[in-house]
């Protein structure tokens, strides 16, 4: 018994402030492990006082590691006391899953903020009421039908048919809510026939499922539009003009992306739209 209390002492040996260092810690965070019972230090029997091995540093790291992935202490503690490897395996791929989902989440709203800082950058670049042409980057597409189209020539309109795309977006996880926009067919464009045929949400995120869809080029006529200058149809007109004028020919409908709504200076309601079409020559 001598003999193993000594070798104890000699494997226990780092006081729970060394240990804490040694760990990037706190000493509440290890009182409340070994309250816990997740990391158990020898205790001294004549003072009371607490002594960790060096070994135990890994198991602490492992803690962290399990705890950043969203375990709690008592799923820690089935580990440790009860879990099979398999069953440790289980909870491990179970939380690398639940990461990897909040990970595209993440990247979801941070490729929402891109897109939506590559329209604005763009527009500076163009000012607005001025058609031109661009290759823009990848963008991928998600849809929903305008159901009746025929009379769909305002937002006030498509008020019902834009909740039902923005549930559809939030609903489904592999969607972007932002930006969004309409679409127009380019022959009615031609006819000046002015009404929406669908609700859109764009996104640099890849179309890998069946609810988005790629834009048929990346050679689009565009143009920005604000609020109070030119009249929007006008713009229609002259991106027609545009695309005749230069022998281009229209393979994708027209894009109206609402990027943003504000408020000026005077409190006056003012919008900014990005208008695009894909073009090949």
């Amino acid at each position: 018994m001598g003999s193993s209390f000594q070798d104890d002492e000699k494997e226990y040996s780092l006081t729970v402030s060394q240990f804490a260092k040694l760990c990037g810690t706190t000493r509440d965070t290890l009182r409340h492990y070994y309250e816990q019972k997740i990391i158990t230090p020898r205790v001294d029997p004549e003072n009371g006082y607490h002594y960790y091995s060096p070994a135990q540093i890994s198991s602490f790291f492992f803690i962290t590691t399990m705890r950043q992935a969203g375990c709690s202490i008592q799923e820690i503690r089935d580990m440790i006391y009860i879990s099979s490897k398999e069953a440790i395996t289980k909870l491990a791929n179970a939380k690398i899953l639940d990461m990897q989902r909040e990970l595209f989440l993440i990247n979801k709203k941070i490729s929402a903020l891109h897109l939506g800082m590559w329209i604005l950058n763009t527009c500076e670049e163009h000012g607005y009421n001025k058609v031109f042409t661009d290759f823009i980057p990848d963008i991928s597409i998600s849809s929903t039908p305008i159901r009746d189209s025929n009379t769909a020539y305002h937002v006030a309109d498509i008020a019902g048919d834009i909740s039902v795309h923005l549930a559809k977006t939030s609903g489904d996880k592999t969607l972007s809510s932002f930006p969004t926009g309409v679409t127009m067919s380019y022959e009615n464009m031609r006819k000046k026939r002015y009404v929406y045929n669908n609700i859109v949400s764009l996104s640099f995120l890849p179309a890998d499922n069946e609810n988005t869809f790629s834009l048929p080029s990346n050679n689009v006529v565009a143009c920005y539009h604000g609020h109070g200058s030119t009249g929007i149809d006008k713009i229609y007109e002259k991106m027609v003009s545009y695309i005749k004028r230069h022998g281009l020919t229209a393979v994708s409908d027209l894009f109206i992306v609402s990027l943003i709504n504000l408020y000026s200076k005077e409190k006056q309601h003012t919008y900014f739209k990005y208008l695009f079409i894909c073009v090949k020559s």
